[in-house]
C-alpha cells in the first residue's frame, strides 16, 4: 500500500513538468497585463489634420545657395521651336487666368535662344467662407529654357504680401518664411501655426504648375 501511494505521488509531481514540456513558451499573465498597459500608454494618436499635412514636413522646400528654388528638367520628342511655342502659349494664357493679378506678365523672351522669363502675382487662398477670406498675394519668377527634346523650368524669387489691406500688411520672403527653420516646429514634426499654411499652399501650387507644364509639352514619364 505504501508503495502504491509513493507511485501516485511521484506521478502527481511529474504532471507540471509534462505540461510545461507540451506547451510553447509564453509570458506570465502579470507580464502580459504590464505589456498591454505599456503599449496603450506609448501609442500616439495622430489627428486627421496632422496626417493630412505630414507630407509637408520632409525636404519639400528646396534651398539652393540660400535661396528657395524649384527646378525641373523635362524630356520629350519635340524640337526647341515646338517646346518654345508650347511654353510661350501656356505662360501667356496663364497670366490671364482667374486669380492672376494685374502685374502678372511674360516679362522677357529670347526667340533665338528659346528662353522665356515671367513674373507672376496671384491670389493664394487659405480660407474662403461667407464670413472670412484669408489669402495672400503670391509673387514669383518663372524661367523656361527650351531646347531640342528638353525643357528646363525654374521657379524662384518667391515672396508673399499678406493682409495688404491692413495698414500695408506684411511682406515675407520664402527664405525667411516657408523653409524648415521657419515653417516647422523645433522637432520638425508639425507645421508652424501661421507660416505653415504658406508652406503647404506653396508646395501644392508649385507642384500643380510643374505638372501642368509636363502635360503642355508632352513630357516623357520619368
Amino acid at each position: 500500500m505504501d508503495m502504491m501511494k509513493k507511485a501516485i505521488l511521484a506521478m502527481l509531481l511529474l504532471l507540471p513538468l509534462c505540461a510545461v514540456a507540451q506547451n510553447t513558451w509564453e509570458k506570465p499573465e502579470e507580464q502580459k497585463k504590464s505589456d498591454n498597459k505599456s503599449t496603450k500608454e506609448t501609442t500616439t494618436k495622430v489627428s486627421g489634420e496632422e496626417y493630412q499635412y505630414a507630407r509637408y514636413l520632409g525636404n519639400v522646400v528646396p534651398v539652393v545657395d540660400g535661396e528657395v528654388v524649384w527646378e525641373k528638367t523635362y524630356t520629350n520628342t519635340k524640337s526647341a521651336e515646338e517646346n518654345y511655342a508650347a511654353m510661350l502659349n501656356y505662360l501667356t494664357a496663364m497670366t490671364k487666368e482667374e486669380g492672376q493679378l494685374e502685374n502678372s506678365n511674360v516679362s522677357l523672351i529670347n526667340k533665338a535662344e528659346h528662353k522665356i522669363v515671367c513674373h507672376f502675382e496671384e491670389w493664394m487662398v487659405f480660407k474662403n467662407t461667407f464670413l472670412s477670406l484669408d489669402r495672400t498675394r503670391f509673387i514669383y519668377t518663372l524661367i523656361a529654357e527650351c531646347n531640342d527634346r528638353q525643357v528646363y523650368v525654374k521657379i524662384f524669387r518667391i515672396n508673399y504680401w499678406y493682409e495688404e489691406n491692413r495698414d500695408g500688411g506684411y511682406r515675407y520672403r520664402a527664405e525667411e518664411w516657408i523653409t524648415d527653420e521657419y515653417a516647422l516646429n523645433k522637432k520638425h514634426t508639425r507645421l508652424a501655426k501661421i507660416s505653415g499654411k504658406f508652406r503647404w499652399k506653396t508646395v501644392d501650387r508649385v507642384e500643380e504648375l510643374l505638372d501642368n507644364i509636363a502635360v503642355v509639352i508632352g513630357a516623357e514619364q520619368s
